[in-house]
């Protein structure tokens, strides 16, 4: 049989069985339960209890001709209800996260006054932070992002944010950003600032040598380290760090006044 399809047709719900029975039933047309056990590859009794369960997801039915019974396949165009369901399901776990998430967020208990320290190498796990780090980080009373970036370094690592020069989610959330940066391009931010709800101040690069970029939003901070053939983050989550990084920040945004 073709394993390749085998596999496909596996990928749409069915067990790796039952996906064999089925297009064993598809190229034999009408057949015994015998023969197809047979073009299966699988054992007759196990074949018995497969074609149930496909009669049951109305992938094959039954006819009769004379006193023998056949097996057929149906349409493999039905195969899509398999996907249907698996939609409808995927939606209900969705729902079913959202609502327990509260309470599998009430579990996680540190000392207030122990930082949480995690760290990504890998460019597919910093995606997910950048993806998910607003979401994760904003509570109320929280209505800044405060950035300081390279931002050749971070267009060249993550080429999806070129597209308005910033993070979709703060936008979505309604966040204000101020953003210190250095470019190769010089002050390239000014012009969309407004559009962007973000206040931005170019520094030169020559004199303010960064690789890499930080995030300050209310108490969690993402740093990430650029300067590498890939780049590594760590995730702080610590009210006196946030503070302090914000004091650092408020400095280096008033010299960098002189540049803009």
């Amino acid at each position: 049989m073709n394993e390749q399809l085998i596999s496909h047709v596996e990928e749409l719900g069915l067990s790796n069985k039952e996906a064999r029975v089925y297009l064993a039933c598809l190229g034999l047309g009408p057949s015994s339960v015998q023969r197809i056990a047979e073009r299966s590859g699988i054992k007759r009794v196990t074949t018995y209890v497969i074609l149930e369960s496909l009669v049951g997801l109305g992938l094959v039915s039954q006819s009769s001709k004379g006193k023998k019974t056949y097996i057929v396949a149906e349409d493999p165009v039905n195969l899509e209800r398999l996907l249907e369901k698996r939609e409808h399901e995927l939606k209900d776990q969705k729902h079913n996260f959202q609502r327990i998430l509260p309470q599998l967020q009430g579990l996680k208990t540190l000392p207030k006054d122990s930082p949480t320290v995690k760290f990504y190498d890998s460019a597919d796990g910093i995606r997910t932070i950048l993806n998910g780090f607003i979401e994760t980080a904003k509570r109320p009373g929280t209505n800044t992002v405060y950035g300081f970036s390279n931002l050749d370094l971070v267009l060249t690592h993550f080429p999806e944010f070129r597209e308005g020069m910033a993070n979709p989610g703060r936008r979505r959330a309604g966040l204000h950003s101020q953003f210190l940066y250095t470019s190769a391009q010089g002050p390239i931010m000014k012009e969309t600032d407004q559009i962007q709800n973000r206040e931005s101040r170019w520094l030169p690069a020559d004199k303010f040598p960064v690789v890499g970029d930080f995030t300050v939003l209310g108490d969690h901070i993402l740093m990430l380290s650029l300067g590498a053939s890939h780049p590594m983050g760590i995730t702080i989550v610590s009210f006196e760090l946030a503070e302090g990084l914000r004091s650092l920040f408020a400095a280096a945004w008033e010299a960098a006044e002189a540049y803009n």
